[in-house]
């Protein structure tokens, strides 16, 4: 839902992109800051201290869209750039998920939370080796790291983590649904 908004946040990312282009910095710099700023977002959610947390997850989030806007605006856009953001990102979601689970105690939410989130991307993934695109879905990974940030300045956190897990698994059977619509609409379903 939020990658609607793209336009308007590659319009905001461009100017900062061609500094630190200018500077020297490749994407790839970028994406381990947001794999360490990520990292570090886990550590001190599970130290109990959210607003900190908070602010590191939502870095990190920046860093993840500062990235890609850096890596087209330097013409540094590369298959392995991509590959290398798309695993540092699961790596964070799952730092994030265990540290929630640790966090609030509910494990079965936090590790459902986690699947749903892994699953998000995996469907994707996958039906796009099968079909042109696939970013369908109400739960993408911004929108789910913006519900954590939410239930942690809000006290709520394991009914976020409920609302992420719910909402996760529906855009992953959503992405199966789109995909299976897709290919018998191109008639390739067998």
């Amino acid at each position: 839902m939020l990658s609607k908004i793209k336009i308007h946040t590659t319009k905001f990312l461009n100017p900062i992109s061609r500094i630190l282009c200018y500077a020297g910095v490749k994407p790839n710099h970028i994406t381990f800051l947001g794999l360490l700023t990520g990292f570090a977002a886990s550590y001190f959610v599970a130290l109990y201290k959210p607003l900190i947390g908070c602010g590191l997850i939502l870095f990190s989030g920046f860093m993840d869209m500062l990235d890609g806007a850096l890596a087209r605006n330097c013409g540094k856009v590369s298959a392995f750039g991509g590959f290398l953001d798309s695993v540092f990102d699961r790596y964070v979601d799952v730092a994030i998920f265990i540290a929630l689970g640790y966090y609030t105690k509910k494990w079965i939410i936090a590790m459902l939370a986690m699947s749903g989130a892994l699953l998000v991307s995996y469907t994707r993934a996958r039906a796009e080796h099968v079909i042109d695109r696939c970013d369908v879905g109400i739960a993408e990974r911004s929108e789910r790291l913006l519900i954590i940030v939410a239930g942690l300045l809000s006290g709520y956190v394991w009914q976020a983590l409920a609302i992420t897990a719910i909402l996760a698994h529906i855009t992953a059977l959503h992405r199966v649904l789109y995909t299976h619509q897709t290919l018998k609409r191109e008639r390739k379903w067998l």
